[in-house]
């Protein structure tokens, strides 16, 4: 057995590395057409995983925490998941302290992202001109990635300084497949969402 004895620092930065290597993996399983090959990569992101998990838990020993499930209770799209599934989603986002004047996407580029506010504001500014403030914590931003052809359809602009919890677009298809039952949850709280908001912004009840 090798043991590794790790500064803080190091440590966060080999975690870094592991979710930024988990995540093309997990684009490489979605899309590679052997079944052979997608489960060889299946059993190897499992791995990571396990790795990724003592590293986690050596991390907390030291003092980071990873992110507590309170904090996701009242996000929109996840209503009505189990604490066990709340703790399987927070693995997978990341905290994001954002300054004042600072565009988190634009129209048109290519949608990679999904974003959770917990505190701040973020203005969304449709194509036909009109921005629509979002201020309430738990609301989720930037849903375009979900949608053919994948770009962002509006521009999203924090107008304070803003927290935001953030998860990349490959972890958001890899969690709901790897998870169905969750996955047709949160689908069906986005599906709410994304209708309330349209209805909202085209200025009809809803």
């Amino acid at each position: 057995m090798v043991s590794l004895d790790l500064s803080d620092p190091k440590a966060e930065l080999l975690r870094e590395v592991l979710v930024g290597y988990l995540t093309e993996l997990r684009m490489e399983i979605a899309y590679s057409p052997k079944k052979e090959l997608r489960n060889f990569l299946k059993k190897r992101g499992e791995e990571l995983e396990k790795l990724l998990r003592i590293l986690e838990e050596k991390l907390a020993e030291s003092g980071r925490n990873p992110i507590n499930i309170d904090r996701l209770r009242k996000v929109d799209v996840l209503q009505g998941l189990t604490d066990w599934e709340l703790k399987v989603v927070a693995q997978f986002l990341r905290d994001e302290t954002v300054a004042e004047g600072v565009t988190l996407f634009e129209e048109g580029q290519k949608a990679d992202r999904l974003f959770i506010l917990e505190a701040g504001e973020v203005m969304v500014r449709l194509p036909r001109g009109e921005s629509y403030p979002i201020r309430t914590p738990g609301k989720i931003i930037g849903w375009s990635f979900l949608i053919p052809p994948n770009r962002y359809t509006a521009s999203g602009q924090t107008m304070v300084p803003s927290s935001l919890l953030v998860m990349q677009s490959p972890d958001f298809y890899y969690l709901i497949h790897k998870e169905p039952r969750m996955g047709v949850k949160v689908m069906a709280n986005l599906a709410q969402v994304v209708a309330g908001r349209l209805l909202q912004w085209s200025g009809q009840p809803g």
